[in-house]
């Protein structure tokens, strides 16, 4: 995020714009002089974006100029109307997002439920009397449980992290594979509608070993987006577990946005469609960045 920072040199006030740039351990400031008058609230806007982007050219991976400025300035838009916001307020929101967010990220994922019925279910606290499978409101106060969970986390990103998520997911569900990677029970697994083949349980243990690495190496010098979306990409791929996957990724990929102080994104059951395709292109085609620029669309889409 750009600011402007008010100083003085010999006794006179100058005003600056900074950025603070994370490289490894190290914050690193890039500044740029605006002179000792403050120019009119317009002019600054401008110079905030031009200054963006001369610190992101040819900084990431995938998100062009535009599209840092884009991200930022919805991030800035989110983090001044959370700011704005009582601490009631604040909780109502986050409501309405983890109602929308599970229904979705649940039906998505397979689970026969109405949005109608998530509400009921997570917010009533009521159970619809159309849904004669327990398990099925479960599975949607687990998914409430897991998105707490990404609010309040600040530990590594690793795979006891992974386990403990999707075991809080399969919890009362289905206790045998709760927290257990698939390679536990010699499981290969297959995703219905597409030719992609997961990689099989003898090669899971290769596979999140070169994760975890990309990761290690990576989360530093990508966009937080970025991120994200590969994280979320490359771990509906791997298949670690015999069933939750694609609820887990999504998760996993906003447990980074709120980290980084970013606002969730939910991918809609309507999309699902485009949703599958993007994901061909990574699984069948090897290419991320449709995926991630499909990200982007929902992140500046999200409220």
């Amino acid at each position: 995020m750009v600011f402007i920072e008010k100083y003085k040199s010999k006794g006179i006030t100058y005003y600056r714009l900074v950025h603070n740039i994370r490289k490894g351990n190290k914050i690193i400031q890039k500044k740029k002089q605006l002179g000792k008058i403050l120019p009119p609230e317009v002019r600054v806007e401008y110079l905030k974006k031009e200054f963006l982007k001369e610190i992101a050219k040819d900084r990431y991976k995938y998100l062009s100029q535009k599209a840092i400025w884009a991200v930022e300035n919805k991030r800035e838009q989110y983090r001044k109307e959370i700011k704005r916001l009582s601490l009631l307020e604040k909780e109502k929101k986050l409501k309405e997002f983890i109602i929308r967010f599970t229904y979705d990220s649940s039906k998505l994922s397979g689970v026969d439920i109405t949005l109608r019925q998530t509400s009921l279910i997570l917010k009533e606290g009521i159970m619809p009397q159309n849904i004669r499978d327990l398990r099925t409101a479960k599975e949607l106060e687990n998914h409430e449980k897991g998105i707490i969970i990404i609010t309040k986390y600040k530990g590594n990103f690793d795979i006891k992290f992974i386990n403990k998520l999707h075991k809080v997911l399969f919890f009362g569900v289905d206790d045998t594979i709760a927290g257990k990677l698939r390679n536990e029970f010699k499981r290969n697994v297959k995703i219905a509608g597409t030719s992609y083949v997961p990689p099989k349980w003898q090669d899971l243990q290769r596979e999140l070993k070169a994760f975890f690495k990309w990761y290690k190496s990576e989360n530093k010098k990508l966009h937080p987006l970025e991120l994200a979306a590969l994280i979320h990409l490359k771990l509906i791929s791997i298949q670690p577990f015999a069933d939750g996957n694609s609820r887990l990724s999504r998760l996993l990929m906003n447990w980074v946005l709120w980290k980084k102080n970013y606002p969730p994104i939910d991918i809609p059951i309507e999309d699902l469609e485009n949703y599958y395709d993007v994901l061909d292109k990574y699984q069948i085609e090897k290419k991320e960045k449709p995926f991630v620029e499909y990200i982007l669309k929902w992140f500046l889409k999200s409220n």
